[in-house]
């Protein structure tokens, strides 16, 4: 396709708005009679004749042949993308692209590191230009699958087109099920977003260290280190905004289909045997009256002044609080000298046990899971055979982990 001046285009454009915004909200399969119809019906006094207007949609690349069909055409994909942003009409983003996007960015961020360690600075600046445009990408498509999220739930709260319950839940299950449950996975502590956008951070730190004489470097460090860090916020803050539009109407619409379902059970029942096969006395309750064990009035008598002459017991005293057990506490601060002073070491749940022989087991696995994910170095795990750990009266059993320093 030859070079489109963007003066031409955007002329053009500003001339055409309401032809384009009919050829977007059809997109896909324009029948050529149609796409004439458009024209003439958005035509004003002075512009050219149809035919000419057709030419230069194709001719400016904002439609092309459809190929589902002859004499059929569409809207070029980045054209739609333009308006869909102009219009404020996004698309959702799928779990999958994202992942493909920390894929990217982790073959970028080992690109960086070995740029880094072989001081080549060029070579570096390529690379932050790259994993840049996929930081922006990753960051434009959350806000707008959020503008997306928001959007469909005004859509489907107004419920202009009269859908049925049902459906409605249908498109919420949807949403729910393939964009917002695998994302709050992703975005869960120590999964992959967040093991991706730290390696990428620390790759951005010691690049700024290496390249701290080179300033053109390292303010293209600098800049990726903060854009990175406007990523994580700013999809987070989307999450929290999307969950919040989205989890109150999946709710109520659940609520509402199964009130629903047990209200037409409940007519099939009816249909079917009349009232008394719902026993509704039964099932809610109503009450009725009954004359049964009643005592006779000198009975009664009798029995309250009973209950006037009763002297109550005093109460049993309260046990006293216990003091909280500080010994079966890991104190973070503590925890962590003693772990980089210690490290490395061959096992480290052994050496969790022997450091806190008084700390509690849960205490004891979450220090152990820090060892795990690497926060004080590489882990390794030993051929040899299961072993057995006593804790508190607990027994665990594991293949001994090591821990190895770091930069070893």
């Amino acid at each position: 396709m030859a070079i489109i001046s963007p003066l031409t285009f955007f002329r053009f454009a500003a001339d055409h708005s309401e032809l384009l915004e009919r050829l977007y909200e059809k997109r896909s399969r324009i029948a050529e009679t149609e796409l004439r119809e458009y024209v003439l019906a958005c035509r004003k006094d002075n512009d050219p004749a149809p035919q000419r207007v057709i030419n230069q949609l194709e001719e400016l690349g904002i439609i092309e042949p459809s190929p589902e069909a002859t004499a059929a055409y569409e809207m070029r994909r980045p054209v739609a993308q333009l308006l869909a942003y102009l219009l404020h009409e996004y698309r959702l983003t799928s779990v999958e692209v994202i992942q493909a996007y920390l894929s990217d960015l982790q073959k970028l961020g080992g690109g960086l590191v070995k740029a880094v360690a072989d001081k080549d600075g060029a070579g570096a600046v390529r690379l932050l230009a790259d994993a840049a445009d996929e930081v922006e990408r990753m960051r434009q498509d959350s806000r707008h699958s959020r503008e997306a999220i928001v959007a469909d739930v005004v859509k489907l709260k107004a419920n202009k087109a009269g859908l049925t319950v049902k459906e409605r839940l249908s498109r919420v299950d949807y949403l729910w099920t393939r964009y917002m449950a695998p994302l709050r996975d992703m975005l869960d502590v120590r999964k992959e977003m967040e093991r991706q956008l730290d390696s990428l951070e620390a790759a951005l730190a010691h690049g700024e260290i290496a390249f701290e004489t080179d300033l053109a470097v390292h303010r293209e460090f600098t800049a990726l280190r903060s854009r990175a860090l406007r990523l994580r916020r700013e999809i987070a803050a989307d999450f929290k905004e999307s969950i919040k539009e989205l989890l109150p109407l999946h709710n109520e619409l659940h609520r509402e289909s199964a009130v629903s379902r047990g209200a037409a059970h409940a007519l099939e029942l009816i249909k079917r045997g009349g009232l008394h096969a719902i026993d509704l006395t039964k099932r809610l309750g109503i009450s009725t009256w009954r004359a049964k064990g009643l005592f006779a009035d000198e009975a009664i008598r009798a029995y309250m002044l009973g209950l006037k002459g009763y002297t109550p017991k005093l109460p049993p005293p309260l046990c006293a609080v216990r003091a909280p057990d500080l010994a079966s506490l890991i104190q973070a601060d503590e925890f962590n000298a003693k772990a980089e002073k210690a490290v490395p070491l061959d096992d480290a749940l052994a050496w969790l046990i022997e450091q806190y022989p008084q700390a509690a087991p849960e205490q004891l696995l979450r220090c152990y899971a820090r060892f795990y994910y690497g926060e004080f170095g590489a882990t390794r795990f030993a051929a040899a055979t299961e072993k057995s750990y006593a804790a508190q009266g607990l027994s665990f059993s594991a293949r001994p982990m090591g821990v190895e320093k770091n930069g070893n």
